[in-house]
C-alpha cells in the first residue's frame, strides 16, 4: 500500500500529523538550520506523531551553481554533512535534490561540464550513505529547469554516478511539463523511491488536486499500480489554509480513483 504524505515546513508538521497524513515531506535546508535543541525538541514532536520519511530541497541556492565556472563539489560537502546528519537524527531517509535554478545549464556548451555535476552527485551519496539515506534526484519540468526533465534523463545520470543509494521519482506536475510518458514510471520501477502529486495544471501555484478539477488522473494512478510500485507519495502542493479540508480533497481523490490506483 502506498504511504501519502503532506508537503510543509516544520510549523506545518503538528497540522499536517493531525490531518492524517502518513507522513510528512519537510524542507532541508530548514533542518539543517536547527539548532541543537531545536532538533532534539523537533525529534520529540515527531517521536509521539508520524515519520519525516522525506525531505526535499537538498540545497538552499535559488541560483545557478553546478556548471558555474569554478564551482568545486567539495565545497558543499560540511553543509551536505550537516543537512544529513539532522535529517538522519530525525529518521529522514531519503533527500530530494530538486533545486532546478542551481542545476540550470547556463548555455548549449555547459553540457561538457556534465561530469562535474556527475561529481558533485556522487559526494551527495556519498554523505548520505554515512548516514543511511538515499539521494533521489528529482527529472523537473522546463519551466523549472532546463537539466534533466524526464525520468529517462534521470536514469542515465544516476548510471553514470553509479552508487546505489542514488535513484530518481516521479512528480505529475513535471511529467506533465516534460510530456514524459506515464509508462516511464514501469519501465524504470527498480529507479524510482518516491512520487509527487498536485494539480499539474497551475502555475506558478501548486494547487491540491481534487475531483472535478478539470484534469484526469486516471493515467498517473494506473501506471502507479501497473508497476507495482508500494512506496512512498506526497502531496507537494503549496501550503494550505485549511490542512483538514485540504487531506479531504485528497481522500476523496483517492476514492474517485480507488478502482484503477488500488
Amino acid at each position: 500500500m502506498v504511504k501519502i504524505g503532506g508537503f510543509g515546513h516544520i510549523v506545518d508538521y503538528l497540522q499536517i500529523a493531525a490531518a492524517g497524513y502518513d507522513f510528512a515531506e519537510l524542507d532541508i535546508p530548514e533542518i539543517a538550520a536547527l539548532s541543537g535543541s531545536e532538533l532534539k525538541d523537533f525529534r520529540q514532536k515527531i517521536k509521539k506523531g508520524i515519520p519525516v520519511l522525506i525531505a526535499s530541497r537538498l540545497l538552499p541556492v535559488t541560483e545557478p551553481l553546478f556548471f558555474k565556472i569554478g564551482f568545486e563539489p567539495e565545497s558543499l560537502r560540511a553543509y551536505l554533512e550537516k543537512a544529513c546528519q539532522k535529517t538522519a537524527e530525525l529518521g529522514v531517509r531519503a533527500l530530494i535534490l530538486g533545486n532546478g535554478k542551481a542545476r540550470s545549464m547556463l548555455s548549449p556548451s555547459d553540457r561538457q561540464k556534465e561530469d562535474v555535476f556527475i561529481e558533485t552527485l556522487s559526494l551527495m551519496a556519498e554523505i548520505a550513505a554515512k548516514n543511511q539515506q538515499e539521494i533521489i534526484l528529482e527529472p523537473l519540468g522546463p519551466r523549472y529547469s532546463n537539466y534533466i526533465n524526464t525520468i529517462e534523463q534521470a536514469v542515465y545520470i544516476i548510471q553514470k554516478v553509479g552508487k546505489d543509494n542514488l535513484f530518481t521519482m516521479a512528480d505529475l506536475r513535471h511529467m506533465v511539463g516534460s510530456k514524459d510518458k506515464f509508462d516511464s514510471i514501469v519501465r524504470y520501477l527498480p529507479y524510482i523511491h518516491h512520487l509527487h502529486i498536485d494539480y499539474p495544471l497551475s502555475y506558478p501555484e501548486r494547487l491540491y488536486p481534487a475531483v472535478g478539477d478539470g484534469y484526469d488522473y486516471s493515467s498517473f494512478f494506473a501506471a502507479i499500480k501497473k508497476s507495482g510500485y508500494t512506496g512512498t507519495l506526497t502531496v507537494e502542493a503549496d501550503v494550505p489554509n485549511n490542512w483538514q479540508m485540504a487531506y479531504k480533497k485528497v481522500e476523496m481523490l483517492l476514492a474517485a480513483y480507488r478502482s484503477i490506483f488500488i
